[in-house]
């Protein structure tokens, strides 16, 4: 029986989820993520958001992603220390993230801290979520479904068109689950390449994950680090055009 899987990224209009419902992949938009898991009482959850949080060193991991995306390792960033996910405004996290680890968040960093807090809030309160809601980066599964990293931004239609084919190949139907999605969803609250990322991470679920990292880091609060990758061999798109 095909696993209940689902893929979660978050979008200005709080996440996107991509799962198979009735025999149909789809894509809907939920407004904060503890409605993400009312909504998917069972199965993984595989999230593009930060789980387990540093406070005086940078995570491992990213750095491991950085090493298999030459070309587009900058799609990888640094994940602010807790102190400063926390913190009140973008100033006082700089202030924090100096004293932790010696160095400012960025403001990409900063505007995403609400929604890392909400994975992080989520996984405190509710522990049993630990073991299905699983971290991993849609910029990574791309190049390692694809064979190499993607040649274009995923906030191009270039790089959009590369990873809609790239989805085509392994058997989804991207171009209709976001027909389907924008019929009830209007633009503004998630954008395209939001609704792939999350694809990529529902396709992840398919092929039984494994941990990037041999050993999981444990964070302060019990949270795991480490992202989770695909083990079954996929061939690669064609790259003719």
């Amino acid at each position: 029986m095909t696993p209940v899987v689902a893929g979660v990224d978050g979008c200005k209009g709080g996440w996107v989820v991509v799962q198979r419902q009735g025999g149909v992949v789809t894509a809907r938009v939920v407004e904060t993520f503890d409605a993400v898991v009312r909504s998917a009482p069972s199965g993984p959850l595989f999230v593009d958001m930060p789980i387990g949080l540093p406070e005086s060193d940078d995570r491992q991991v990213e750095r491991l992603a950085r090493q298999r995306l030459p070309g587009r390792a900058g799609s990888v960033f640094n994940v602010p220390a807790r102190s400063a996910v926390y913190a009140e405004s973008f100033q006082a996290a700089c202030d924090c993230n100096v004293r932790a680890q010696g160095k400012k968040i960025s403001l990409q960093s900063w505007y995403i801290c609400p929604k890392i807090k909400e994975v992080d809030r989520c996984l405190q309160a509710q522990p049993r979520l630990r073991a299905r809601v699983l971290e991993a980066h849609p910029e990574l599964l791309f190049a390692t479904f694809g064979g190499v990293p993607m040649r274009y931004s995923k906030k191009q239609a270039m790089g959009q068109g590369e990873r809609i084919k790239l989805l085509e190949h392994q058997g989804l139907m991207p171009r209709e689950v976001l027909a389907e999605l924008y019929r009830h969803t209007r633009k503004a609250l998630v954008q395209i390449d939001d609704v792939l990322d999350a694809m990529i991470l529902y396709l992840l679920g398919l092929s039984s994950p494994k941990p990037l990292m041999p050993e999981s880091v444990i964070d302060g609060f019990g949270l795991t680090v480490n992202y989770q990758m695909p083990t079954t061999g996929l061939a690669a798109p064609d790259r003719s055009d």
